[in-house]
């Protein structure tokens, strides 16, 4: 755990680099039997910026993967938005690259994530994150129900591309998948228009 995981206070920053792209510091209340945590409490988190529009089409559906450590999984961008966080007392590396068209194409973001802080990525920002931790339970809050059909919608980009400039810890062990590892490269990736994105 980070030095100050516990006795955050409820706060949202604005991501320069990536537009619409948020971090939240979350709240952690612990003693000798653990911690607890309100992970999203939206009546508290919309004044600080959470966007509503999250909530327009009533769907929400809340996805958690498990991981050992050095898992690196990525870069995966999808025609939903996601709040990011971490269920337990794991830590990732967190990654993301802006996929949509405009003058942010290409963009990254980095940071490390524990369970006292939450990411919401817009659609068409690629996701993606290696564990630095034994373990992890990383938690995807997504407004759109998983189906096949949206496949086409998703968009990749390669996480060891060096024009991304991402620096991960001991790529070099990393267990990847074999459709991540052949994800294109920035330069052959179509830009996500608005339409796509719907």
């Amino acid at each position: 755990m980070a030095e100050n995981f516990f006795g955050k206070e409820l706060a949202a920053r604005k991501i320069d680099a990536i537009p619409g792209m948020l971090e939240f510091d979350i709240p952690v209340h612990g003693d000798n039997r653990g911690w607890f945590k309100e992970n999203f409490q939206k009546e508290k988190m919309l004044p600080l910026g959470f966007p509503e529009k999250f909530f327009a089409e009533g769907k929400l559906q809340n996805n958690v993967s498990f991981s050992r450590k050095n898992v690196l999984r990525g870069l995966h961008a999808e025609p939903w938005d996601k709040y990011i966080s971490v269920a337990d007392g794991g830590r990732v590396l967190g990654s993301w690259v802006d996929l949509r068209e405009g003058e942010s194409f290409g963009h990254v973001y980095q940071t490390v994530i524990d369970a006292s802080k939450g990411i919401f990525v817009p659609r068409g920002v690629a996701n993606g994150f290696q564990v630095l931790s034994d373990t992890v339970s990383y938690s995807y809050l997504v407004n759109d129900y998983w189906a096949l059909e949206l496949k086409p919608k998703y968009a990749f980009v390669n996480y060891a591309d060096s024009s991304l400039g991402i620096e991960w810890e001991d790529l070099e062990n990393a267990e990847v998948s074999e459709a991540d590892k052949h994800h294109p490269m920035l330069a052959d990736v179509k830009p996500l228009t608005a339409d796509l994105l719907g």
